[in-house]
């Protein structure tokens, strides 16, 4: 029977994760997201907490790390109530370069293989999250989406690392068109390996997490890291050029402005500029 390590975090740690929780079941870390309330949707924090336990996991948990959320939803995004906040580029640059960039950076380049455990909806950001984890399984319920163009933003993970992880044609219907991928077509465009029951979705997390446990840690790493080469070499940096673009190209525009004033209003956005 598994166990798990709650080892209390220090107070720095505790107040940078919040609403990420990281426990040890087992051998085997766990990160969750744990936010239902605003579907799992990150801020500043959210992105930090993350990649802090992605951190820790690397080094209390050598093996597989599993990433889900609670609730309906796997992750939702970037929390867009915050993005009026981004009110410098250099408050803008920490949420997406220091914040989400190095959430996905410790994704790629963690020692061990990180599953994404898709228990329900995975929009924007939370999509990409999937789409970089290096496995993915879903709930049947599960359905993803990279709706970024309908507030004046755009998917700058998915372009930067599409080439590597999914096709070209398939990345850009789904940031083309803005539709939603059900779990049954998400194997198709790459985002996951396995669809399962939604009530299977713990078994059959462990069931992967045992068959990779067959192989020896340092295999793991090694697998890892000249699996995941291209994507750090190559698709990580034009992911940051994607952000230091939506940085100084997007966030200014009044499209951005009057997207997020509309999603946040529930209304359809008005867009005037080319």
């Amino acid at each position: 029977m598994s166990t798990t390590d709650t080892t209390e975090l220090d107070h720095d740690e505790e107040q940078r994760q919040m609403y990420v929780r990281y426990e040890v079941r087992g051998d085997t870390a766990r990160i969750t997201i744990d936010r239902p309330g605003k579907l799992n949707a990150l801020d500043l924090d959210g992105w930090h907490g993350i990649t802090a336990a992605l951190t820790r996991a690397a080094e209390e948990a050598p093996g597989p790390v599993v990433l889900t959320g609670t609730g309906r939803a796997f992750c939702a995004g970037d929390d867009i109530a915050t993005f009026a906040e981004h009110t410098t580029r250099q408050r803008a640059h920490d949420f997406f370069i220091g914040g989400l960039l190095g959430t996905m950076t410790a994704i790629a380049t963690h020692p061990y293989p990180v599953i994404a455990a898709v228990n329900g909806l995975a929009v924007g950001g939370g999509c990409e999250l999937v789409l970089v984890s290096d496995l993915a399984i879903a709930a049947e319920s599960a359905r993803f989406a990279l709706p970024e163009g309908r507030i004046g933003a755009w998917p700058t993970v998915q372009v930067g690392v599409a080439a590597h992880e999914s096709g070209r044609k398939l990345a850009a219907e789904m940031a083309f068109e803005m539709d939603w991928v059900s779990a049954v077509d998400a194997p198709r465009f790459g985002l996951v390996n396995r669809v399962v029951p939604d009530q299977d979705l713990e078994f059959e997390l462990e069931e992967t997490i045992a068959r990779i446990r067959t192989a020896s840690p340092h295999a793991q790493r090694l697998t890892k890291r000249f699996l995941n080469e291209e994507l750090v070499t190559a698709g990580l940096p034009k992911v940051r050029r994607a952000l230091e673009a939506l940085i100084d190209e997007t966030l200014p525009t009044r499209d951005l402005q009057e997207g997020t004033s509309a999603f946040l209003a529930k209304r359809l956005p008005t867009f005037i500029d080319a």
